[in-house]
């Protein structure tokens, strides 16, 4: 991790001391990790070599909890997540599972505005019409939304997988 080996503990930036945590957590190979914001204070490719010693670690059987605000980091490097809010957790689930069961983003690009109305079918959400390009959010049976497209000339289609940030924002508004 590129330490100096030549400086005391106390003459290491805040980013040093945190490599220095880690190698020292890391060092006899624990069959468990806790980590809480781990990545504060490491520079871009500093958190590259941790998340690749992190990866080994857990291809070796380690167990790790990961705890981060960095949701980013959290969906690169957790197969499970708990999404906990006011010392609670709201639940637990596996990434692929909650990118699943929540809503995908349409934006639909048409030769003319569409009716608000259109995209009128149970699971839209926040549909917005602006000239010629309507956007919303839809969990259901995909064919209902193809069913819609296939009726209007579509000129450009994009559907996109919520990331973690937003499935968290959504389990945070829904249990508001």
């Amino acid at each position: 991790m590129d330490l100096d080996l030549n400086k005391k503990i106390d003459d290491l930036s805040l980013g040093n001391k945190k490599k220095v945590g880690i190698v020292q957590g890391l060092l006899h190979s624990p069959k468990l990790i806790i980590l809480d914001e781990p990545t504060s204070g490491l520079d871009p490719l500093m958190q590259q070599k941790f998340f690749e010693l992190l990866e080994e670690e857990n291809k070796k059987g380690a167990t790790i909890l990961f705890s981060s605000h960095i949701l980013s980091e959290v969906q690169r490097l957790c197969n499970r997540v708990a999404i906990i809010k006011e010392g609670n957790i709201v639940t637990v689930e596996k990434i692929s599972t909650l990118k699943e069961n929540t809503y995908k983003k349409f934006k639909v690009e048409t030769a003319s505005p569409l009716e608000p109305n259109h995209f009128n079918i149970s699971g839209v959400n926040k549909l917005e019409v602006k000239n010629n390009i309507t956007t919303f959010l839809y969990r259901g049976n995909i064919n209902e939304v193809i069913k819609q497209l296939a009726s209007i000339e579509v000129t450009n289609l994009w559907i996109e997988e919520p990331d973690l940030e937003e499935i968290f924002m959504h389990y945070y508004e829904k249990e508001a």
